[in-house]
């Protein structure tokens, strides 16, 4: 069954097109899915992918993501794909908060923001999500790197830095 996506928050992303490599979407998927096992991340990390579909009557898209959870942040959950474009592979990664319908509308109340709510509330909370976005997202920079070394491309052109509050690198 597909996820339809509603008006999650996007927190961080970083994204990367591939020179000539749109065959290789399932070989970097699961070198990815390696690497999170690899990682053993503490605090019930899971992962799986599943098929994600846009909201909206006009624009119905879908898309294969590998979707990772963490359950000390049951609001937050990381978005991985990899997809042909053309003769290219478009590989993203994106940190997301998705608050429940309740908690959602009384942070707006409270707070002003849909997420307000779900907002680390002290260093050591902000530590733990850092760290957890930090190896997820170095789990899908390395898989880059290593698909790249084997089609000898350059890794020096890898993007390494993400966009967004969490700015990971």
């Amino acid at each position: 069954m597909a996820i339809t996506l509603k008006e999650e928050t996007i927190l961080d992303q970083w994204a990367m097109m591939l020179d000539r490599a749109a065959g290789h979407a399932d070989k970097i998927l699961e070198d990815i899915d390696r690497r999170l096992r690899a990682s053993e991340i503490p605090g019930d990390c899971s992962w799986e992918t599943e098929e994600v579909k846009s909201s909206g009557w006009f624009s119905r898209v879908k898309r294969e993501f590998i979707i990772i959870r963490l359950e000390q942040f049951g609001d937050y959950r990381m978005y991985v794909a990899a997809r042909g474009y053309g003769v290219h592979l478009d590989i993203c990664r994106f940190t997301t908060v998705e608050p429940g319908f309740f908690k959602k509308h009384l942070a707006e109340k409270l707070g002003g923001t849909s997420d307000a709510l779900s907002a680390p509330k002290n260093i050591l909370i902000e530590q733990d999500l850092r760290a957890w976005v930090t190896v997820v997202h170095h789990c899908v920079i390395d898989s880059v790197e290593a698909l790249m070394e084997s089609l000898g491309q350059d890794k020096s052109k890898i993007k390494r830095e993400s966009k967004g509050f969490l700015s990971v690198w």
